[in-house]
Order: C-alpha cells, then structure tokens, then sequence
C-alpha cells in the first residue's frame, strides 16, 4: 500500500498559518497537503490523496466488513425515522462508493497518532445516524492514544453517560472497532515511543451527510464531553473481552445480531 510508506512517524514542525474558521481542531494543515491534522501530531491522508492502488486495496479490505454496514442501516432507529422526516436540506452527492440504496461511504482515510502528540477535541462525525468504523493497524491501547467514547451519548442516554462514562477503547491489530457516528468521541493523546496508525471508514445516509452541524454545534459538543469526561472520570479501559463491553457496544449501535464479517 503506496500511503503507508509516507506515513508520518513524528511530530512535524508547525509552519505559521491563519487561523481557519471551523470547530476545535480545524486549525489543519493546507487542503493540498497529503498528511493533515486534526490535532497535535494527528494527521490523517484522506481519501482524495490515496492512490488508486491504495483504494484498491482498502476497498478489499472494505468488502469484509460490508456485511456489517448493511445489517447496521438495515436495523435502523426509531430516532433515525424522525431525523430523515424532519430534514429538508436535500443534497447532490454522487459518488460511486453507494454501499445499499441511499447508503453511501462519506470518509476513507489512513490516519496515525505519532508519539507525543496531542487529544483530539471532542466531536461526533454526524449529528445524524451513521456508522464509523476504525481498524487498528496496531494494538489500540490508553497509551497509544486509543478511541475514547462517551458511552450512551448517541441518544444521549444519560443514565449510562453517568454509569459508563469515558472509556478507551482496548483492540488488537486488525480488529473492528464499529460505533453510531453521533456518539461524542476523540481521540488520545501517544505517550509511546510508536506510532498508532489505523485505517477508519465512515457511511452515511445520502440525505444526512457530516457533520450535520455547524461551528456553535461543534463547540457544544466539545464542551459537553469535557465536562461528561471530568464528571465521570477518564480513562476507563473498554476491553472488548470483558463482560460488560458486549452490553455498552450493543447499546451503543442499536443491533443485536448481524451477519459475521468473513476473517481478515
């Protein structure tokens, strides 16, 4: 894969810029670079800068977790129903990565935390119902700066927001690591001396593209999980082995049984 060769693998010296308008962490680098950030030592190399043999190989990487996507858009929500009834904004986007009908892929990217870098803002990749999906291209850990999640937050189930809290997310190399884009989330901070790269597709309704909020929706979101992160305690390790993981992620997503995705 052509990217990875190019993946940063330290912090890179920041060269002074206008500040751009946009949420926290819109401070990135030109849209014509390759490599940008979201955060200190984040950067991310979207889709429009990948290759056509990276595509190739990430959209084979794609087909075994489809199975996944289309039972989750399938099982739907009755929150989701009200969303699309209330939406007026009607959108063009064409594209040719059209997953199910009026189901599309809105984000491919490789992305990696290098050591030393920084938290991402709090955030949600769409205020509506989607899916995102993060495959760790090595182990995700707190000290790696693994996904942190505001359990319960997609629907704002505040009951488990104060039971469950900010947890990480604990995952070996090449697992999946799914969750309803509307939850509030961010990225850590690597405190290790390796970089965490890791792959991370995003599928959205046509009608509902990201973020489906703007820069004051942004900005609440961000404070929100501040303050739900202090309230509750940071931290907490979401182990997918452990007993309770399987309970928050099927609240978390709504589903209960899916078609299982073939091995990678």
């Amino acid at each position: 894969m052509p990217a990875a060769n190019s993946i940063p693998t330290q912090l890179k010296r920041r060269q002074p810029q206008q500040r751009r308008r946009g949420p926290p962490g819109a401070n990135m680098m030109p849209q014509d670079e390759p490599w940008r950030l979201s955060a200190y030592g984040r950067y991310h190399c979207l889709e429009n800068h990948l290759g056509d043999e990276d595509i190739r190989v990430l959209e084979e990487i794609e087909q075994q977790i489809l199975p996944l996507v289309q039972g989750f858009f399938r099982e739907g929500d009755g929150e989701e129903s009200l969303e699309r009834s209330n939406t007026t904004t009607k959108t063009t986007t064409s594209t040719t990565s059209t997953i199910m009908d009026g189901i599309y892929r809105s984000e491919l990217q490789l992305m990696t935390a290098v050591p030393g870098s920084g938290n991402q803002s709090w955030h949600k990749d769409n205020r509506a119902r989607g899916l995102s999906i993060i495959i760790p291209l090595v182990d995700f850990t707190p000290e790696n700066g693994g996904t942190q999640l505001l359990m319960g937050s997609h629907n704002n189930n505040w009951p488990l927001f104060a039971n469950g809290g900010a947890r990480v997310i604990r995952a070996p190399t090449g697992s999946v690591v799914a969750y309803d884009s509307r939850t509030v989330h961010r990225g850590l901070g690597n405190e290790t001396s390796e970089g965490r790269p890791a792959l991370i597709f995003c599928y959205d309704r046509v009608e509902t593209p990201p973020p489906g909020c703007g820069t004051l929706g942004s900005v609440g979101t961000s404070y929100q999980g501040r303050l739900v992160d202090i309230l509750t305690g940071a931290r907490n390790v979401l182990s997918p082995k452990s007993r309770d993981a399987s309970v928050a992620l099927r609240s978390l997503l709504y589903f209960l049984t899916y078609p299982a995705a073939p091995a990678m």
